[in-house]
């Protein structure tokens, strides 16, 4: 079936509405045009005010004192509206002008139905463009309004860039690869000596994914309270995820507890990149343990307590996988090679420097090519409190 239209025509001969049913109706009786008609311009605008229109159809001289001003209004306040001008022989002047003034087409008298009949069809098409156009146009604004509001959510639960507190000093940051990503960090203290500190990946990097992550950190920080094991707190999110999750999606994730009395952090890890330990003057230690699964996908998962001593200056590190899986244009991996050497050759800056010096390496490395993963830190440097000798 050919494109459906909804025709407004203006005419004051009285057998306009019956020539015109006649020559169209076969069109009308398979639904692919409707006309309406009009005697004056006022009928018009109030049928306008009833309803939309696809086409406007008018001899010139019919449209009122001022044809031409009449069709520019139209066209100005009903822009989806396409108008087709009927015009004398001759009346050359007065069609350039209604042309210049908005007309979409025209048709010269004594009408010529076939030539109306293919003037009517493309501009039944032109406005079924003009449609379709218009309707992409409000979802992609849509689109560009949710990222926005899902953008400003995901950074607003993000707890901000640094802490320094007694011995600990922090900086963490998030590049995302889109306007929304699935990368999230925490910290958060737990009592005067206890400090909790997150880093997750979400599967996915769309809205659905910020909002997933909005999930996983509240659950996180929610069961950090209850339970003070890493292992059991993540063993508890990832029963409620999936019990809850519909959308197959799961979260790679490390959550440990810095206690700075045992000068310590114990730490669980749900298939997450391992933490970084740095030293001055030494390649960077990646804490051993059990990777376990990601959070969201079995709901029997077991994890595993693992404990790190900390020693006086020590830098820890934990970030996600856009980190060592950073690509440059031919395709190739940043890698952990690349990764040890950066965080060696930095090891004595302060966890803001250093973050800065291993995105600039990355960005080097990447030689102009498209982010393709969320690049997300967490730096932590541990100045030991070194307790007097009791002798």
């Amino acid at each position: 079936m050919a494109i459906f239209a909804k025709i407004l025509v203006l005419d004051e001969e009285a057998d306009t509405e019956d020539l015109f049913l006649q020559k169209f109706r076969h069109k009308v009786a398979n639904g692919e045009y409707e006309f309406f008609f009009s005697k004056t311009s006022n009928d018009v605008l109030e049928l306008l005010k009833q309803q939309s229109f696809d086409i406007f159809m008018s001899d010139i001289n019919v449209a009122g004192a001022d044809g031409i001003s009449f069709i520019a209004q139209l066209r100005k306040e009903y822009p989806l509206m396409r108008a087709v001008v009927i015009s004398a022989y001759g009346d050359i002047n007065t069609l350039r002008a209604v042309m210049r003034g908005g007309a979409h087409d025209f048709v010269i008298k004594p009408i010529d139905f076939k030539d109306l009949e293919n003037t009517l069809a493309k501009t039944a098409d032109a406005v079924k463009k003009i449609k379709q156009s218009e309707l992409t146009s409000k979802k992609l604004s849509a689109i560009s309004d949710e990222l926005d509001v899902s953008a400003k959510l995901q950074k607003s639960i993000l707890p901000g860039n640094v802490v320094k507190k007694g011995s600990v000093e922090i900086w963490a940051d998030s590049i995302p690869a889109a306007e929304v990503g699935g990368d999230f960090y925490d910290f958060f203290w737990l009592s005067e000596t206890k400090l909790g500190v997150v880093m997750a990946d979400v599967s996915g990097k769309n809205v659905s994914a910020a909002m997933f992550a909005l999930i996983g950190k509240t659950l996180i920080k929610s069961f950090s309270r209850i339970y003070p094991s890493p292992a059991e707190c993540f063993k508890n999110v990832n029963k409620t995820l999936c019990g809850e999750n519909v959308t197959t999606m799961f979260i790679t994730a490390i959550y440990g507890i810095i206690d700075t009395e045992k000068n310590e952090i114990i730490y669980t890890n749900a298939g997450h990149p391992p933490i970084a330990v740095l030293r001055q003057g030494q390649s960077p230690e990646y804490l051993e343990c059990d990777p376990g699964m990601a959070l969201g996908i079995f709901e029997e998962t077991e994890f595993t307590d693992n404990v790190h001593k900390f020693s006086p200056g020590e830098i820890i590190l934990l970030y996600t996988d856009g980190v060592n899986e950073a690509a440059d244009i031919d395709g190739a991996e940043y890698d952990f090679e690349r990764l040890s050497k950066v965080l060696m050759e930095n090891s004595k800056l302060s966890p803001n420097l250093l973050t800065q010096a291993l995105i600039a390496s990355i960005r080097e490395f990447a030689r102009g090519a498209k982010q393709s993963d969320d690049i997300t830190t967490l730096c932590l440097k541990y100045r030991m409190r070194i307790m007097p000798d009791a002798n």
